[in-house]
């Protein structure tokens, strides 16, 4: 997840929109939209600051994101919730599904 994209989620976790959020944290809309549009690298550390402080995390929390898949955020559509609930909700099934799926022998 680069680090771009993982502002934009935590932004829309915050439940704010890219306008709102750049209002909420005093910066220009367009300066945000351009830095979430590839110039993050080419920001200002004032501008980004702001959208640290603002979320909630760290300069260097931000810098670990750089390019890792790893821990992403998945969005789930109703199906697969549906399939983790009913997962869960059926230990003793879990074993043949583990199979079906060859997530185990």
């Amino acid at each position: 997840m680069t680090r771009d994209e993982f502002i934009k989620y935590k932004i829309k976790e915050k439940g704010f929109t890219l306008k709102d959020y750049a209002k909420f944290i005093g910066m220009p809309y367009s300066s945000l939209l351009s830095m979430l549009s590839g110039n993050l690298g080419g920001a200002s550390l004032e501008n980004v600051i702001k959208i640290c402080n603002g979320l909630g995390i760290s300069l260097s929390c931000l810098q670990k994101r750089d390019g890792i898949s790893e821990d992403l955020p998945w969005e789930l559509n109703e199906q697969e919730k549906t399939l983790i609930n009913n997962y869960r909700a059926r230990p003793m099934m879990q074993p043949a599904v583990n199979k079906l799926l060859d997530l185990e022998e």
